[in-house]
């Protein structure tokens, strides 16, 4: 009688997480996609065609009015957001590909496990916090509150969504955290472990720094801002700076934790744990930022700052 052979129990229960919890994505996705192009007054998505129609904020309320010209405001009232499928399709293909080579690596370097749950756990914990901005400017009345920590900005473009945030926006947040955190290890192998995830954060930022400006210019529009923050950095709200950073600083922290409490409770329950957690995780910082957000609106510089003038 031959042998049969059986996978380890660790590669056993990987098989089923997998199974799980991608499954449960995919079905998030498909939801949410249908519901975002389907029944789009269920979510009050902004028509991309029809600017005249822009609720919470208005076109006027927005941080894009106040860079175009009244030739740019006129073209886009009656063109619509800039970009076609073909943009479309370079932004899906792109990050679609740059989140599999970090996966690649990370399931070289940390197990298919560390990795499955870096990719979910980012995709998830950007996704969420994005979609609660979003839907809270939305529902409280964006560009007509202080701060935009209430969520008031969009995402214009995207293929498939995970509930209002485009799917390859929370990929390419995957592909940048991990790079950033990674690039953190490397540089400061024996830094602690939250001072280490504090200068992947920063270099998060800094790289935010220079893309946000580009993204949402007038040419390409990726995603629309209110002006409910008094503060902004080369036209973009500072909120969305400090996000990346206590998002990433948080994440990672949380990350590198897994191990040590799989030792303690197992992996099994550890998982199931995982996206409650990282839920929390959410609800804390969107809390702390929209804290952040009203003391120093109201309290630091109550007349706003706008770095550098004339954006």
């Amino acid at each position: 009688m031959s042998a049969i052979s059986h996978a380890p129990p660790s590669q056993e229960f990987d098989r089923r997480f997998a199974y799980v919890a991608f499954g449960l994505l995919l079905v998030v996705i498909t939801v949410s996609t249908y519901l975002h192009y389907c029944q789009p007054q269920i979510f009050k998505v902004p028509n991309n065609h029809d600017i005249s129609s822009w609720q919470n904020p208005t076109f006027e309320q927005t941080c894009i009015f106040q860079r175009m010209n009244e030739a740019e405001r006129e073209k886009l009232r009656s063109q619509g957001i800039p970009g076609g499928i073909l943009e479309l399709l370079l932004y899906e293909g792109l990050s679609i590909l740059g989140a599999w080579l970090c996966f690649a690596h990370a399931r070289k370097h940390y197990g298919f496990w560390m990795a499955s749950c870096f990719l979910i756990g980012s995709f998830v914990f950007t996704g969420i916090e994005e979609s609660m901005m979003i839907m809270t400017g939305r529902i409280i009345g964006g560009g007509k509150v202080d701060p935009t920590m209430f969520g008031t900005y969009w995402f214009p473009k995207g293929g498939l969504w995970f509930i209002e945030t485009p799917v390859w926006v929370c990929l390419c947040w995957f592909l940048i955290a991990y790079s950033c955190v990674w690039v953190a290890g490397k540089v400061f192998p024996r830094m602690n472990l939250w001072p280490r995830a504090a200068v992947g954060g920063l270099i998060a930022m800094v790289i935010d720094l220079w893309e946000d400006p580009v993204l949402t210019s007038p040419e390409m529009m990726d995603w629309v801002w209110g002006i409910g923050d008094k503060i902004r950095i080369l036209g973009i709200p500072h909120g969305n700076f400090m996000g990346w950073f206590f998002l990433i600083f948080v994440f990672a922290i949380i990350w590198e934790y897994l191990p040590r409490m799989e030792k303690r409770w197992g992996r099994a329950r550890i998982s199931a744990f995982f996206v409650p957690m990282l839920l929390g995780a959410d609800i804390a910082v969107f809390v702390t930022l929209l804290v952040w957000g009203t003391f120093a609106g109201k309290v630091l510089f109550p007349h706003g700052l706008v770095i550098p003038q004339g954006w």
